[in-house]
């Protein structure tokens, strides 16, 4: 224990050491370098979140496939080069394809890993072709659909609910935080202007259609499945309306839902651990007799509603003065959406915390190890 608090602490003061310096000299690469920072600091962290029996073989390959994913990652991240893009984007998928295929050899497993293959596989040949028409503008909006499967927008968003639910909570930490950035991350570096109004309303229904899925679902890991579908969509909007700060805004987003979506499946991988269960019904006020998961509880509901001081807020705030700024007709509709996406985190804490007492398990304490993994991420929340 008192190793990974030495070097969750050391770590922390090298990472942002070279991120500051990154900034003062490589200022035009510094979207390159933010995601690839990002990358160490919640790679570190699910390392440390792996809770298998250390004598099954499938775990050892586990954290091989999970250290090639970083790396990977890292290659992604930095590469300037279409065709090397092109194979670690695939490479990836592939990866994350593996990590939830041997977590277990049930049926279901099995189809959720197929189904998200399927998904992946619907651009693979059309993002192979854009690299030989470069300048076609058909072939562009082929490549932006390659992203949009990755981020996932409505219709090709099946995937990713049934990759999280089949998944260990780790593994949905990786997917929402890391590779649901990919997507964000390739429509950024492609050129994209006010001229694609269809993908704008695409996302904006998709939000709505989302928000208002998201309030009737009962298993927490769907939920959250959802709520990392709306932000990205979110981010999405963002990009397309072109504002003056936009690549800032983008950035903000990417880190602070990043570090949110992972701390949601860190707090659905503890209470999995007590109770056995997803469901919000089973789970019904688990946390009433401890004080510090109803706080872990509350103030990660907090942050995914976007309140300050979190780094959400700021994300959240700036969005939606630039969808203002891009269309005034959009003021009712985005009202509904904040209102749709507090209610739901509202309803969980309700079911958590503040409902009729369940007695089926007995509370156990928090451990030692979570909490401080726990506390690392509200740390990065607050000083990113």
């Amino acid at each position: 224990m008192s190793f990974m608090i030495l070097y969750i602490y050391n770590s922390n003061l090298v990472i942002m050491f070279f991120l500051t310096w990154t900034y003062f000299i490589n200022y035009e690469n510094y979207l390159n370098f933010m995601m690839m920072y990002l990358t160490f600091f919640l790679m570190k962290m699910i390392f440390f979140s792996m809770k298998e029996k250390m004598n099954n073989y499938f775990f050892f390959l586990k954290k091989k496939v999970t250290l090639m994913l970083m790396i990977m990652l890292l290659v992604f991240f930095y590469t300037k080069n279409m065709m090397q893009f092109y194979v670690v984007f695939e490479l990836i998928s592939l990866m994350i394809f593996s990590l939830i295929f041997f977590s277990s050899f049930s049926n279901q497993r099995l189809k959720a890993s197929i189904y998200m293959f399927m998904f992946m596989g619907m651009s693979t040949f059309p993002m192979l072709i854009m690299l030989f028409f470069l300048n076609e503008k058909i072939m562009m909006y082929i490549f932006l659909i390659g992203f949009m499967i990755k981020i996932p927008m409505m219709f090709f968003h099946l995937w990713l609910p049934k990759a999280h639910v089949e998944a260990n909570f780790y593994d949905s930490m990786i997917l929402a935080s890391l590779l649901l950035k990919l997507g964000g991350y390739g429509l950024m570096i492609i050129y994209m202007n006010k001229k694609m109004n269809f993908f704008y309303f695409w996302s904006l229904i998709t939000i709505l259609f989302m928000s208002m899925n998201m309030l009737m679902m009962m298993d927490l890991k769907m939920v959250f499945a959802y709520s990392s579908i709306i932000h990205m969509n979110g981010m999405v909007l963002m990009l397309i309306s072109n504002s003056l700060f936009t690549e800032k805004m983008f950035i903000i987003m990417m880190i602070s839902h990043a570090l949110s979506s992972s701390l949601m499946f860190f707090m659905m991988g503890m209470t999995y651990e007590m109770t056995l269960s997803r469901s919000m019904m089973i789970n019904k006020n688990f946390m009433l007799n401890s004080n510090m998961l109803f706080m872990i509880i509350f103030i990660t509901m907090f942050a995914n509603m976007s309140m300050p001081p979190m780094m959400t807020f700021f994300s959240e705030m700036l969005m939606y003065f630039s969808l203002m700024n891009f269309s005034k007709k959009m003021f009712i509709m985005l009202m509904m959406i904040m209102f749709m996406s507090i209610m739901f985190n509202l309803i969980i804490l309700k079911n958590f915390s503040m409902s009729k007492l369940n007695k089926f398990f007995k509370m156990n304490q928090v451990k030692t190890s979570n909490l401080i993994l726990y506390m690392e991420h509200l740390m990065l929340m607050f000083l990113m």
